[in-house]
């Protein structure tokens, strides 16, 4: 009896694998795996080329929306996500090479991270700027296409008066010797129901150990969904890195965590 069990349990395990076999085989030519095709290339644009396109036109919400019918790419490297929440539907792609910058605006929310590589297919989409500051309106997240990870650009270091120009808009910059004027003190990054306007303020050293402030101060946006958005400003002097954007004639910082201001030196 004990045999027949043994011999019987080993033929309805070899039953079951076959059967099990046969399912997968049945699953794969039933039920093959969908074919996605990347979105083609076609004439490759540099980001230069669009934003030029832009500043030609003279016009702080330009759109032009035939420019984009066709197959064609840009290539660059993500600086900002959405991962933080001060961003939303949106991110900011730069050319290594140049420098040149533009944000993204996408129809959906993505899962873009700082540092992808990628190209971007364009048709469909819209070129325009929003209130100054240039955009690729109406992407599908189906088109971007991440090459590679972690390629990360590092911040052009520069003043407030050399980053208040056309040509360093949605480019990733670090500022240092600056702190957040003494009306900020003691406020949160962001309003609790709306945006956080803070001015950050910057400084020289006319002699050592002799700090003057240039006059200068520009305006960090932050908004009330960012993860940081509760978090108290840095009351110190220090550094920041920041995305540049101009709503109107306001120049505007938007930062991508608030880790990237250290500002734990001694105020001036």
């Amino acid at each position: 009896m004990n045999k027949i069990m043994k011999y019987g349990f080993l033929a309805l395990s070899v039953l079951v694998m076959m059967s099990s076999c046969m399912d997968k085989n049945a699953r794969k030519n039933n039920y093959p795996a969908p074919n996605i095709a990347l979105p083609p290339v076609g004439m490759v644009y540099t980001i230069s080329d669009l934003v030029h396109m832009i500043s030609i036109s003279g016009d702080p919400n330009y759109v032009n929306d035939t420019i984009f019918k066709n197959d064609c790419s840009i290539y660059g490297i993500i600086t900002d996500d959405e991962t933080s929440g001060n961003i939303y539907k949106a991110s900011f792609v730069q050319e290594r090479a140049t420098g040149k910058a533009i944000e993204l605006y996408m129809k959906s929310v993505t899962g873009l991270r700082i540092g992808d590589s990628v190209r971007v297919c364009l048709k469909g989409s819209v070129l325009g700027a929003y209130k100054g500051t240039p955009q690729i309106q109406n992407i599908e997240s189906v088109k971007v296409v991440v090459l590679d990870n972690q390629k990360y650009i590092e911040p052009e270091v520069v003043t407030i008066s050399q980053l208040q120009n056309q040509n360093m808009l949605c480019q990733l910059v670090k500022l240092e010797n600056v702190q957040f004027v003494a009306d900020e003190m003691g406020k949160n990054w962001a309003d609790e129901n709306g945006y956080g306007e803070r001015y950050l303020e910057e400084f020289v050293e006319t002699s050592p150990g002799q700090w003057s402030p240039t006059g200068k101060t520009i305006m960090v946006r932050t908004s009330n969904y960012a993860a940081f958005a509760n978090k108290p400003l840095p009351t110190g002097n220090g550094s920041l890195v920041a995305i540049v954007t101009l709503y109107n004639n306001t120049w505007q910082l938007v930062v991508r965590d608030n880790s990237e201001a250290i500002m734990d030196g001694e105020r001036h």
